[in-house]
């Protein structure tokens, strides 16, 4: 017996053997599984490598929340790295904070210029259809009122910088802005306005939705949630919809955008808590309620409403500081050096290649911009720069067209953009010296 052997084969597996497994249920059918083994790894070591690759995992079955707990976890145990900060810009793009998703893949690029994601962080940058506010004619007063009064918000100084801001260009976003702020009686005509100037914004609709519906007028209301809920594209999106519902009594309109959602992403913890919270406020509905709350946990364990749900099963109301982890990434993003700024001209003649790529060669748009570039006065160069204002971008891409000699490439960019009469002012001045170019440019007014 001394000299025998022992076949028994410990019970316990270390991490690297869970992280194996986990890594070949790398499909989407399986990733929830891949999740469960990942974060039997991820107990067994600790390790802020394996963290990432659980936020990765969760971010895929859009399950943002835990996602961004991990990338914390991750970042205090190894700080921000190329890698955790293109995640962080990820996990805000499906926020909707466009603001720190940039910035996040920025950073990525500045700290790891050549790593895993450094190419998907450049593709997102140039490509991503970021949203653009573009400033209206004669409203740059307005709009930093308005900006002024957003940062005032909860003070009694917001609600007068933001009428300030409506009477000095009536901007559909100065309406929103001041309908948001004055009770639904008085502010319904503003966000009316505004519904109605920014079709595509969910924001707009909602919020008149739930003006209609403090003011009992249910057909316009009924007829805005409708229209706000083809423009859910993420998870805040989707958080802020089914609360206006909820507060409008409807919650199964919540409910079927929910379950669509389900549809394409059915192991999402964040849209199985808006289903759980969903059909709390449904009578007869608590039994499948506690279901969702099950598959929920089942799937994240970790997940600290759905444990807090759990023990108050009477709560019905979102977290509003569920987004909280996000921010403390988005602290920490911010707080990093930012890579070194180029001039001005640099931004343009980027923005400018970019934009007429195929239309002029690269090495003609370094040669001819800077001269153009400098015709413009200094606060036309802050505003193109600052604010991306669309005519002087717009003159100057024409102005390179006209002299490379591709006037029907112009003409489409003159016809397709706003504010003509600027950009024709704008290419006179630019072209002046030549009066070829001043054909051209009659020729180009004369056609459109």
């Amino acid at each position: 017996m001394t000299g025998s052997r022992s076949n028994v084969v410990p019970f316990e597996r270390p991490a690297a053997y869970w992280a194996v497994r986990a890594r070949k249920h790398y499909s989407p059918r399986k990733l929830p599984d891949a999740a469960r083994l990942m974060r039997k790894a991820l107990e067994k070591s600790g390790d802020p490598g394996l963290a990432l690759e659980l936020s990765e995992i969760y971010s895929g079955m859009e399950c943002y929340t835990a996602a961004e707990r991990c990338l914390l976890r991750s970042a205090v145990r190894q700080g921000l790295t190329g890698s955790l900060c293109f995640a962080v810009g990820c996990c805000a793009l499906n926020r909707g904070d466009e603001d720190l998703a940039e910035r996040a893949l920025d950073q990525s690029l500045r700290l790891e210029p050549d790593g895993v994601f450094s190419e998907r962080a450049q593709d997102i940058l140039e490509y991503y259809p970021w949203q653009w506010n573009s400033p209206r004619p004669h409203c740059a007063r307005g709009e930093e009122l308005c900006r002024r009064s957003f940062r005032a918000a909860g003070t009694p100084e917001a609600v007068e910088l933001a009428r300030k801001a409506w009477r000095r260009g009536h901007a559909p976003r100065a309406a929103l802005w001041l309908g948001m702020l004055l009770p639904p009686k008085e502010g319904k005509k503003y966000l009316a306005r505004a519904a109605e100037q920014l079709p595509d914004d969910l924001r707009a609709h909602l919020y008149f939705a739930g003006a209609c519906a403090e003011t009992r007028d249910w057909p316009k209301a009924r007829r805005q949630l409708q229209l706000a809920r083809q423009y859910c594209r993420t998870i805040t999106d989707a958080e802020l919809f089914c609360t206006v519902a909820w507060e409008m009594g409807k919650p199964k309109t919540a409910l079927n955008l929910v379950n669509e959602k389900l549809m394409h992403s059915p192991a999402s913890v964040d849209y199985l808590r808006l289903k759980y919270l969903t059909l709390l406020r449904m009578p007869g509905e608590e039994s499948q309620a506690g279901r969702a709350l099950e598959t929920l946990l089942e799937i994240d364990p970790d997940d600290a409403d759905g444990l807090y749900y759990r023990r108050h099963p009477e709560e019905k109301h979102m977290n509003s500081v569920r987004s909280v982890m996000l921010s403390v990434l988005g602290g920490m993003v911010y707080a990093l050096p930012e890579r070194l700024r180029y001039g001005r001209l640099n931004r343009m003649l980027h923005l400018i290649t970019v934009s007429l790529n195929g239309m002029a060669d690269t090495e003609v748009i370094y040669r001819l911009l800077p001269g153009l570039y400098a015709r413009l006065t200094e606060a036309e160069k802050y505003s193109a720069d600052e604010y991306r204002t669309a005519p002087i971008t717009v003159a100057l891409a024409m102005a390179l067209l006209l002299r490379v000699g591709n006037g029907v490439e112009a003409i489409r960019l003159y016809k397709s953009s706003p504010g003509k009469k600027r950009i024709m002012r704008l290419l006179k001045r630019l072209m002046k010296k030549s009066s070829e170019f001043r054909v051209q440019i009659e020729w180009c007014t004369h056609r459109s």
